[in-house]
């Protein structure tokens, strides 16, 4: 015959123990008691009510465990990474664009009181503009000067061929953007930046084309490129002042807009260049 535990309902065979092994009860007060004879009904109701509150909350701690730190993964951190690029990519931009209206500023002052600068600029400035392969810049200062725009675009052209050492070829593949001198690559942007004041540069481009996430289609929309679903030929360029901003100099493409030069698309041009254009996006000044 088995003996239930009045408070948790285990069962007991004989000898039964002094106190219930699962809830801790008194199993002797229990036993002791002659049947029939009225107990303590309300110590035993509360006992009941206790154990049954707590199987209540261990059932609960069972199916909600605690939630333990969750450690950091890879998949957690990519997102931050590129949160972080995309700041470290403005702030390149804007600091380029600074640089950029500084030389602007400092050369028009320059233009007009050479000892105005003499308290502000070191004597290195005056080696601006400056190139790695000792190229004179003078033809092209010239041309940009008088806002002949159209042949500067075109000497422009030719003076990256050189450089690149690409004139027989007439285009550039990605490793000779990619090794670019980063000096005439910095002197050819700042004089047109400089000479349209600040209408026409890469570095414009590159603020736009960064803008637009590097979506080809809208960039050219935008830099006038492209009119509608029609994109334009070198000859329908608007060379003029009155151009969009970024519309020049052109060195993505040459013959129309949707086409590249040589083996790669003007997408794919452009990229290169102003990859490179940020990595050498220094101050001018030695």
């Amino acid at each position: 015959m088995s003996f239930p535990c009045p408070v948790c309902d285990s069962n007991y065979q004989k000898p039964i123990p002094e106190t219930c092994v699962v809830c801790g009860w008194d199993l002797q007060l229990h036993v002791s008691i002659p049947e029939g004879l009225k107990q303590d009904e309300k110590c035993l109701d509360w006992a009941r009510q206790t154990w049954k509150r707590l199987q209540t909350v261990d059932i609960s701690q069972q199916k909600t465990p605690s939630k333990a730190k969750k450690r950091l993964t890879v998949a957690d951190l990519l997102p931050r990474l590129e949160s972080l690029e995309n700041q470290l990519q403005q702030a390149t931009l804007e600091r380029q664009n600074l640089q950029n209206l500084l030389e602007w500023i400092l050369h028009y002052l320059e233009t007009l009181d050479p000892e105005l600068l003499v308290n502000i600029t070191p004597s290195s400035y005056s080696n601006f503009p400056q190139s790695e392969l000792s190229i004179d810049y003078s033809s092209l200062i010239e041309l940009l000067a008088n806002g002949d725009w159209k042949t500067a675009d075109e000497y422009t052209w030719e003076l990256i061929l050189y450089i690149a050492e690409r004139e027989a070829e007439k285009w550039l593949r990605p490793e000779d953007i990619e090794q670019f001198s980063c000096t005439d690559l910095n002197t050819l942007n700042w004089l047109w930046e400089y000479y349209s004041q600040g209408l026409f540069s890469l570095t414009s481009q590159w603020q736009i084309f960064y803008d637009l996430e590097g979506d080809y289609p809208k960039f050219c929309d935008q830099v006038g490129w492209r009119r509608g679903e029609s994109w334009l030929y070198y000859e329908e360029l608007n060379f003029t002042l009155n151009a969009p901003i970024g519309h020049l100099p052109i060195v993505g493409w040459r013959k129309r807009a949707c086409y590249g030069v040589g083996n790669t698309t003007p997408n794919e041009n452009l990229s290169l260049i102003f990859s490179r254009l940020s990595t050498c996006s220094k101050p001018f000044r030695a």
